[in-house]
């Protein structure tokens, strides 16, 4: 049997490798990396830099040929003058051409931007912070709520949907200019908005015993079998035979009298 082709179906063609490169290279992507590190309260480091009147989370563009992690670690290194290993995603964002304000001059053909975690910085580490010359002016922890005022609107997503990942450590976020593809319930709940108040404890670490404002301790009394709220630390429950009184040397405690059906607690 033999199949002849419509008149209109054009023929086929293979491409050469010099073709397919030029296709590709049409549709290549910038590629770019940045580092999420938070303080022991939970703020997030920003850089304040001389090129734009917004706030940057450290990062910069990948090097040709250089992995985006390594990339992340040159970057700590060269800005805040930080050497360790980042290893560890929080995020992967796909930066549309169309999304930012970008000069035509510029031929801004879009971006692949990954967010990695720096981790949480003691005050050692955050006062071994040396910044170079030009271009990082200053740092400091912001409350994530701050964000949105101290970044453009796309990097502050793409760094509150990073450290919302971080929370809830299910892997990395798959992001469209800064908003997650799929949302989890932090992101449908708007969570790191708003500001903490004061009192409340650090979210990226669980609370001790004596951070807690009111401590607890529940147990069942031996024989009544009810419930007895006792004081923490002291070793023992209020209604057990550990937090009782002792009583005097043969002194016998009184027979119980149960009154008959029908006349407990009748008079006379």
């Amino acid at each position: 049997m033999t199949v002849t082709p419509a008149p209109d179906t054009p023929p086929s063609t293979t491409m050469t490798d010099e073709e397919y490169g030029s296709v590709r290279a049409e549709a290549a992507l910038w590629v770019g990396t940045s580092v999420l590190v938070t303080d022991e309260r939970g703020f997030i480091l920003v850089q304040h830099v001389d090129y734009r009147t917004t706030c940057l989370l450290p990062g910069g563009a990948v090097d040709k040929n250089e992995p985006p992690a390594r990339g992340a670690a040159r970057e700590l290194c060269e800005e805040l003058g930080i050497t360790m290993t980042v290893d560890r995603g929080l995020a992967v964002d796909w930066v549309s051409a169309d999304s930012l304000n970008a000069p035509a001059s510029m031929r801004f053909p879009g971006e692949i931007l990954h967010v990695y975690d720096g981790g949480t910085w003691n005050n050692e580490q955050i006062a071994a912070i040396r910044l170079p010359d030009r271009e990082v002016k200053s740092v400091e922890f912001v409350e994530p709520a701050r964000l949105p005022d101290l970044m453009a609107p796309g990097d502050a997503r793409r760094a509150l949907s990073a450290l919302r990942a971080r929370i809830n450590a299910g892997g990395p976020a798959l992001l469209e200019n800064g908003s997650p593809i799929t949302p989890t319930v932090l992101d449908r709940v708007g969570a790191l908005r708003t500001a903490r108040a004061r009192h409340h404890l650090p979210f990226h670490a669980s609370p001790t015993p004596e951070q807690l404002s009111v401590v607890q301790v529940w147990g069942l009394a031996p024989r009544t079998r009810r419930p007895r709220l006792g004081a923490a630390g002291t070793g023992h429950r209020r209604g057990s035979p550990a937090g009782r009184r002792p009583r005097a040397p043969g002194r016998r405690r009184p027979a119980r009298h149960t009154a008959p059906r029908g006349t407990r607690g009748s008079r006379g």
